[in-house]
């Protein structure tokens, strides 16, 4: 019976020792990619370019936009993002 109860003991302070080790750990999102990055924006993707709002769309032949939602201007190209800075359309002239 004590042999039983030594193993129950040393299994029991095991698994407290090892409880810790399962907590989950902080996670931090990658931040934006460098200033100086030539970035390919995809659909889906958060923008976290210079905020260069085309206030002129139609001067551009692009869309109205839907409300809270915006166009910006990125190396050429013309991204529509949403109220959560995210990518919703990309126009390519």
């Amino acid at each position: 019976m004590t042999r039983f109860r030594n193993l129950l003991l040393s299994a029991t302070l095991a698994a407290t020792a090892y409880a810790g080790a399962a907590q989950a750990q902080q996670y931090y999102p990658p931040g934006p990619p460098p200033p100086f990055h030539h970035h390919h924006w995809h659909r889906g993707d958060r923008y976290f370019g210079p905020r260069v709002v085309v206030h002129h769309w139609g001067y551009y032949h692009l869309a109205p936009p839907p409300y809270g939602y915006y166009w910006v201007q990125d190396e050429g190209r013309f991204l529509l993002i949403d109220p959560n800075g995210v990518i919703a359309r990309i126009y390519i002239p």
